[in-house]
């Protein structure tokens, strides 16, 4: 299926065409407003919630993105959808192309990734947790 090209603008990053769009987000992303930004063929889908320092509530640990699609760099295929990783802060004042850019590009040369929880803070053994649960998975039998 496609994405949904109303409310949101179009940009090109590598010779891939993605979409974004900023909205107010009250279920999942606290009452911030939040970048949205999805590839046209869905595997990237990333969140990123704006001007935390800005608003009258409390702050996270950590500046971070949440993955809700299949695409990010640094999992290399550990990951899972709604998983939240540490994000260089970029002190935007306004929401531009040039930051939208900026996210898209650092989420496709990033080699490895921080998880945090929805709070911000650091999971620490998110990769060793992710390595033996797949390693259970293939010596599991399941019976029918």
């Amino acid at each position: 299926m496609a994405v949904a090209k109303k409310g949101r603008r179009k940009i090109v990053r590598n010779g891939r065409v993605f979409y974004w769009s900023v909205k107010w987000d009250d279920v999942y992303m606290d009452f911030y407003p939040n970048l949205s930004i999805v590839s046209e063929d869905k595997k990237f889908i990333v969140m990123y919630p704006l001007f935390r320092n800005k608003m009258p509530i409390p702050q996270e640990e950590n500046v971070f993105i949440i993955n809700i699609g299949k695409e990010f760099k640094g999992l290399d295929n550990l990951g899972h959808i709604w998983e939240r990783f540490i994000i260089p802060e970029w002190n935007e004042k306004f929401v531009t192309p040039s930051l939208v850019a900026n996210i898209i590009d650092w989420c496709f040369v990033v080699e490895d990734v921080v998880a945090v929880d929805s709070s911000g803070k650091i999971l620490e053994n998110r990769l060793d947790d992710r390595k033996s649960i797949t390693l259970k998975e293939e010596h599991f039998e399941i019976e029918k």
